[in-house]
């Protein structure tokens, strides 16, 4: 699957692509990053929309029937990063429409990055329930195996991760029932 972006960030990272269609394209640091550094902030090359796809984040709660925007389209090589169950960024995307209107929504370093390490967030931070479910291969000890949203893992293991506040008003939602 060949998805056509934007090079943004060209002296921060580069896209070293996998085989066609196998979804093994990753997106690698240029150079180091701190943790907590802020790798990049989403802005007007985000496209907002109600699409659920491979290629969306989901920023705020989906409401089919009031057709509430729900997801954006990254718009750059941000697209390739790939899920971990260790992940080493996060989607920060506080505040819903509001902190994309006033640039805070971010990409920011969760731990130490060395050049050349591939970027992993972890999906379910900000996806519900994804429209194409997989099984991880990130080979991490935290492994969590099939990866289908956040709405398919307990509370007390979401706890361990940095979560959307999106995420967390849908899991209490759903602990409420």
């Amino acid at each position: 699957m060949t998805i056509s972006v934007n090079f943004l960030y060209p002296d921060l990272f580069r896209l070293v692509r996998g085989p066609e269609g196998n979804y093994s394209s990753a997106l690698i640091a240029n150079k180091d990053f701190k943790a907590g550094s802020v790798l990049a902030v989403l802005g007007e090359e985000c496209q907002l929309t109600n699409a659920k796809e491979y290629t969306s984040v989901q920023v705020s709660e989906e409401d089919p029937e009031n057709d509430q925007i729900s997801h954006i389209d990254l718009g750059s090589e941000l697209v390739y990063i790939n899920h971990g169950c260790d992940p080493n960024v996060k989607f920060d995307l506080p505040d819903g429409l509001l902190g994309f209107r006033e640039s805070r929504w971010k990409l920011v370093a969760l731990k130490d990055i060395k050049e050349n390490d591939p970027l992993s967030f972890a999906y379910f931070s900000t996806e519900w329930d994804m429209k194409q479910p997989f099984d991880c291969t990130c080979g991490s000890k935290r492994c969590l195996g099939k990866i289908k949203g956040a709405k398919h893992i307990p509370a007390e293991i979401l706890d361990r991760y940095f979560i959307n506040d999106h995420i967390k008003r849908a899991k209490a939602m759903q602990n409420s029932k």
